[in-house]
């Protein structure tokens, strides 16, 4: 399968910040939007602030890269056009069915934008695309750790009032300081509402993280979860809960959770079988889209096409959205799923891509 193939496949991504997909051209427009013009005046020359587009010392360092798209959050409309285009450049790469998550904190808290308002925003803007653009989308509410307890529990009660509309929880930001122990009490009304919880472990920590996310805070999946892959058992224990890996390779490449694109652990985990899937992360930061990541596995590796259909039947059955929708979104566009000998990019026309940079 080429890349043409890849890129008319119909797609999941179940990993995407909503801070990290904004648009380079859409960063310059809200800036001098806002009476504070950035010193770049196009995509290209802005991208050497705003991308990450090699591997860096680590996670913490591309996490500062971050800046400028957090303080692009300025008012209420801002968030409403990123949350729009967002789903926009997701129906441009065939992606059908996504979960976009976003820290409320960490995108209010410059301007001291209401969280509910941003909320607001960010389902009508989501909405709008996805009618417009027939994407099936979820929304995750993030606690950035590095932001402290008193933000877990404003987040967490910010994510009870939106239960409707979320279809899960997650911790991100730093995590070797931050061990999934600390969140046990914290996070059981989260537990007890029935909101599915997904946690970033194993992008920089070693595979204790993952581990007691999985056993304290029973993770239904873990963000990145590369180093599962360091300890046989961590190995053995995420298979046998049945726990998903949202792996992002070049993202995983570029933090320096792995040394090179072909350690990547992701097919010997699958070969394992573990419930891998393949994700962006943030596609805007990195300059990708999910076309690009299933062509690094294709290419870097060593996937098949029958693994490109496992990890995309992966990606579905591990979705929190509600089983309904995902039947339908399975109906109509993932019969290819189940029918082996189909071209799953050949019945389509290659879609015209909106402006990412």
């Amino acid at each position: 399968m080429g890349v043409l193939g890849l890129r008319t496949m119909p797609k999941v991504d179940l990993h995407r910040h909503l801070e990290g997909a904004v648009r380079l051209r859409t960063l310059l427009d809200l800036y001098r939007e806002a009476g504070d013009p950035l010193p770049e005046t196009t995509p290209e020359e802005l991208a050497p602030r705003a991308q990450v587009l090699e591997p860096m010392d680590g996670l913490e360092t591309v996490l500062a890269f971050f800046g400028i798209a957090q303080h692009v959050f300025r008012d209420i409309a801002a968030v409403e056009r990123i949350a729009f285009e967002a789903v926009e450049d997701l129906a441009a790469d065939q992606v059908r069915l996504a979960e976009l998550r976003f820290s409320p904190d960490f995108l209010c808290s410059p301007h001291g934008l209401d969280w509910d308002g941003a909320m607001e925003a960010i389902v009508r803007g989501v909405e709008r695309a996805a009618r417009e653009h027939d994407v099936a989308v979820g929304l995750i509410a993030i606690f950035s750790r590095t932001y402290g307890m008193g933000s877990l529990r404003r987040t967490v009660d910010f994510a009870l009032r939106w239960r409707e509309r979320l279809v899960g929880f997650d911790l991100a930001d730093e995590e070797r300081r931050f061990p999934p122990s600390m969140y046990v009490e914290a996070l059981a009304p989260i537990a007890e509402a029935g909101i599915p919880l997904t946690a970033h472990y194993g992008e920089s920590g070693g595979p204790q993280l993952p581990r007691e996310a999985i056993e304290a805070l029973g993770a239904r999946r873990l963000g990145h979860g590369v180093s599962v892959a360091h300890d046989p058992e961590v190995t053995a224990l995420a298979r046998e809960r049945g726990v998903t890996l949202e792996m992002c390779p070049t993202s995983n490449h570029r933090t320096r959770a792995v040394a090179s694109l072909a350690e990547h652990p992701a097919r010997r985990l699958l070969d394992e079988g573990v419930r891998v899937t393949i994700n962006t992360d943030d596609p805007a930061l990195f300059g990708i889209d999910l076309t690009h990541e299933l062509e690094v596995c294709r290419r870097d590796l060593g996937f098949t096409e029958a693994d490109l259909r496992r990890v995309t039947a992966n990606a579905i059955d591990a979705s929190f959205l509600d089983d309904a929708t995902k039947a339908d979104v399975r109906r109509r566009h993932f019969a290819w799923l189940e029918d082996r000998g189909s071209d799953p990019g050949g019945r389509m026309g290659r879609p015209t891509c909106p402006d990412g940079r």
